[in-house]
């Protein structure tokens, strides 16, 4: 069945450019931290070849993008691309700070229509932006377009733990995350929408479902923190079938 986010892009890119100020404060807030222990176990399930080409889809205020560029070869080059142009502005300053000018470049564009050619980067990769765009399928549809053949895609989400007393407590929890943001000076319906993009998004095994319908072979994927969070990993095949 395909899902996509009925919130209209336009009012998505608004909600992200008002949280960029606030974003990497209520991000450690909300999830107490771990989301730093799930990118760092990210990194070393993800390959990275000499002189690699990475796309970072989603990037936001560039906290993925930046671990990338620290793990891959000083040859490499990695894009980052967001259509929040606040969220970007905080990132350039993060790549600026970090001395990673002409490493990392940034761009602002639509991550359903990449403006990149057929098989362009080794490695293509989504960070905490998946469940927020209209159409989650269109997406895996371009980074599977844009990524070589043999080459990686990767996701790195929030997920659901699997049903019994895990899944109980993570609904619980999320119930009262727009409250917890109210509490830290945020919007409470800013927040409220992110809830329910993680509730309506997919759980694990049915996103793995996904990358394979998107053409991608070798799909696996690893629960973080009891299915809190999930990382889904496909390779696009030698011979891939551009009608797929």
């Amino acid at each position: 069945m395909k899902l996509t986010n009925s919130t209209s892009p336009i009012k998505v890119q608004a909600l992200f450019d008002r949280l960029a100020p606030e974003y990497d404060r209520m991000n450690n807030v909300i999830t107490f931290g771990i989301q730093r222990s799930w990118r760092k176990k990210t990194l070393q399930y993800l390959s990275f070849p000499t002189s690699a080409k990475i796309l970072d889809l989603c990037c936001g205020t560039g906290h993925w993008t930046l671990d990338l560029a620290h793990k891959a070869s000083q040859q490499s080059r990695i894009i980052g691309i967001d259509f929040s142009s606040q969220m970007l502005a905080v990132a350039q300053q993060k790549v600026q700070q970090q001395a990673l000018i002409g490493k990392v470049n940034l761009l602002q564009g639509d991550v359903m229509q990449l403006p990149f050619a057929e098989n362009s980067f080794d490695l293509v990769t989504i960070g905490f932006g998946l469940r927020n765009v209209s159409d989650f399928h269109q997406v895996l549809k371009e980074m599977v377009r844009v990524v070589r053949p043999g080459g990686q895609v990767a996701c790195l989400e929030t997920s659901k733990p699997p049903i019994g007393p895990l899944r109980w407590g993570w609904q619980a929890y999320f119930s009262i995350v727009p409250w917890l943001a109210q509490a830290f000076g945020s919007n409470l319906q800013d927040y409220s929408y992110l809830k329910k993009t993680a509730y309506k998004f997919p759980a694990a095994p049915e996103l793995a479902e996904e990358f394979r319908l998107a053409g991608l072979q070798k799909v696996e994927y690893r629960y973080f923190t009891f299915g809190a969070g999930a990382l889904h990993i496909g390779y696009k095949p030698n011979k891939f079938l551009q009608n797929i």
